[in-house]
C-alpha cells in the first residue's frame, strides 16, 4: 500500500466578480506505484499510453514539450475523445477500471508525462 497526497489550488483576483480562492486536499490509499513515465506521442494516429487499468485509478497527464507551441495532444479514454491538452497543460482525474488510454499529437509530436495509481 502507498499513500498519494493530492492538492488542487485555484486562485485569481480577476477571473470572476469576486476573488477566487479554492484549495482542496486529499490523501488516497493506492497500490504501490503503478507507473510514472514519459512517452513521445506522434501525429497521425492514436497510440496506447495505458493499455488498460485493472482497477479504479487516478490518472495524471501533462504535455511536457513539443517543437511547436501550437501543438496539442488529444487523449482518448476507452476509445472516446475526452481531453485536449496543449503544451504545458495537465489533467488529473479518477477513472473507472478497464479503460485504455490513448493519445494522438496534432501539429507536431509531443512528449506526454503520465502516471496512474490504482485504488487499494
Amino acid at each position: 500500500m502507498a499513500t498519494l497526497k493530492t492538492t488542487l489550488t485555484l486562485n485569481s483576483n480577476d477571473a470572476m466578480s469576486d476573488v477566487l480562492s479554492i484549495s482542496v486536499n486529499d490523501s488516497l490509499t493506492t497500490t504501490n506505484p503503478t507507473e510514472l513515465s514519459r512517452k513521445s506521442i506522434a501525429t497521425g494516429s492514436a497510440q496506447d499510453v495505458v493499455a488498460s487499468n485493472s482497477a479504479f485509478s487516478y490518472v495524471y497527464l501533462k504535455v511536457i514539450s513539443s517543437t511547436n507551441d501550437a501543438s496539442f495532444v488529444q487523449v482518448k479514454f476507452g476509445g472516446n475523445h475526452i481531453l485536449k491538452l496543449r503544451v504545458g497543460e495537465f489533467a488529473y482525474m479518477p477513472i473507472y477500471n478497464s479503460l485504455a488510454i490513448a493519445a494522438e499529437a496534432y501539429t507536431a509530436a509531443c512528449v506526454l508525462e503520465y502516471g496512474y495509481w490504482s485504488i487499494a
